[in-house]
């Protein structure tokens, strides 16, 4: 179940990853460039309760630096260069 308030957005991306920790802390990424909550917007993306505890888990994406983000066309390429996965 989703939020039933706020603006909506067509960012115009398809994210896929074989590590949901990965595509996670790039979901939460993209949802600061486009605007979120404040509970989202608090501190480093990987100091987010679920993507620390995933991370500790030990999957196989521990921080930011193991992720690339590949971008297939324009729109997304100026999104990715944009969003910082922190």
């Amino acid at each position: 179940m989703g939020p039933d308030q706020g603006t909506v957005i067509e960012p115009c991306m398809l994210l896929a990853s074989t590590n949901r920790v990965a595509l996670d802390a790039v979901g939460v990424a993209v949802l600061r460039y486009f605007g979120t909550t404040p509970e989202v917007e608090k501190g480093p993306i990987f100091e987010q309760e679920q993507i620390k505890r995933a991370a500790e888990l030990g999957t196989e994406v521990q921080s930011a630096e193991d992720i690339d983000i590949i971008p297939l066309d324009d729109t997304s390429e100026t999104v990715s260069e944009n969003i910082e996965i922190m």
